[in-house]
């Protein structure tokens, strides 16, 4: 480590060797991400793993090889959100498969160290003072929620160590983190591109909105307000917040119907509440999307729609979002079918997976900026996140300009994505 983190994480040490031993969820092969299940090699032995044999020349190699950027990469790998930390790990393998075939890292390798965050607030810091004091990660990937940012990222900050994080919430770039880069637009980039859409491209005036109570969605429900008043000249008919276990929306579809609503936006983190909502409408008000046109978050893009919605009932639905599939895209033809070869349930990826993959090519396309430079120099972690910093590069969301922003943002413009017959998905805004 560059930077040691002793007197800030004395007190989590020791519980974090102990529960990154005992979850058994990180591993490394010196180049290629590992793949593997959470059943794999323990976060102790994975460290060990030796790097390929060099093919090009660079500032702290030995013995003919690249020197090795250690990544961390913090993702649930047990309790309920376990599946996502799959998802992470066949992201990375399909990236290392199209960074190692194409040979597009020129100076360096990567070994990425899989520790388990829990997808859970409390297991932020655990799974952070474990890739810093103990791993010594150059960089790290990580965490599914803001919350889990606005934990870890004063660490990251300590120990002058970039973090990219797979989050939206607009506050984790709020806080001014210098260390901190997202791979994806915020909660507010997607509101305006879905208000954009409603009122500009399908002129909708009258919108009804409901939003989970968390930040990310307080702070998207409140930027969707201002922007329908400052930009557009209108009122949201109606604006309900609603918690994690509500299990009947129907007090506040009458409230839509009864204020003339053309449409209803529902910002959610849990899929099958979204159709609970829906269910609602259809009883009381009138069918979706033939007369009331059903938009959501971007967890409405997710493959956990499939799981909780017919798909009779999901054509139609729409939603701002990083990553739609497009057949004409020989990136993302390859993405998909490289990520469905290491899934260990063959499915296709959605947005999650998509923003995991793209902080791969993030970050090759970071240290082939920065050129050869010694891996273990005190100074190596801040070059690195200077270029992470200001890197473009075009990945399976979009164009990505870090230069553009001064908070760790990249990505300007998102996507709307229809669902279709049979689970598909398609582009239908901006066209």
């Amino acid at each position: 480590m560059k930077k040691t983190l002793k007197k800030l994480l004395a007190p989590l040490t020791a519980a974090a060797v102990m529960g990154m031993a005992l979850s058994g969820c990180s591993g490394s092969d010196g180049g290629n991400s590992s793949g593997g299940s959470g059943g794999g090699t323990t976060a102790a032995q994975a460290g060990a793993t030796e790097a390929p044999a060099n093919t090009g020349s660079g500032s702290g190699e030995t013995s003919g090889e690249k020197p090795v950027v250690k990544v961390g990469v913090m993702c649930p790998m047990s309790g309920q959100s376990a599946r996502f930390g799959e998802l992470y790990q066949a992201s990375i393998t399909a990236a290392m498969k199209a960074v190692n075939e194409d040979g597009l890292l020129k100076d360096y390798t990567l070994e990425f160290e899989y520790v388990d965050d829990k997808g859970a607030t409390d297991g932020a810091p655990t799974a952070a003072a474990y890739v810093l004091d103990q791993y010594g990660a150059h960089v790290s990937i990580g965490h599914m929620l803001t919350t889990m940012i606005l934990v870890s990222g004063p660490m990251f900050e300590e120990a002058q160590v970039p973090l990219l994080g797979i989050v939206s919430g607009p506050a984790s770039v709020a806080q001014g983190f210098q260390y901190l880069c997202i791979e994806t637009g915020t909660d507010l980039i997607q509101a305006e591109t879905l208000l954009q859409y409603l009122v500009e491209e399908k002129g909708y005036k009258k919108i009804g909105l409901i939003h989970i109570n968390t930040e990310g969605g307080t702070s998207a429900a409140d930027h969707i307000e201002k922007v329908l008043k400052e930009k557009y000249g209108e009122e949201l008919v109606t604006r309900d917040a609603m918690t994690s276990d509500d299990t009947d929306f129907t007090a506040q579809v009458l409230k839509m119907k009864d204020g003339g609503a053309e449409t209803v936006i529902f910002w959610g983190l849990n899929q099958s509440q979204g159709n609970v909502c829906m269910k609602n409408i259809e009883q009381n008000w009138g069918k979706v999307p033939e007369e009331i046109l059903f938009a959501g978050g971007t967890s409405m893009a997710q493959n956990q729609m499939t799981e909780t919605w017919d798909s009779k009932d999901v054509e139609g639905v729409v939603f701002p979002v990083g990553y739609i599939p497009d057949e004409s895209n020989p990136a993302i033809v390859r993405f998909i079918e490289d990520f469905k070869e290491a899934d260990t349930l063959n499915q296709d990826p959605a947005d999650v997976p998509a923003r995991v993959y793209d902080s791969v090519f993030h970050l090759v396309a970071a240290l082939n900026n920065l050129g050869p430079y010694d891996v273990d120099a005190e100074d190596f972690s801040a070059k690195l996140n200077e270029q992470l910093r200001k890197t473009s590069f075009d990945g399976v969301q979009g164009h990505f300009d870090y230069s553009a922003f001064d908070d760790g943002e990249g990505l300007g413009q998102m996507n709307i994505g229809e669902w279709g017959p049979d689970y598909s998905q398609r582009k239908v805004f901006p066209k």
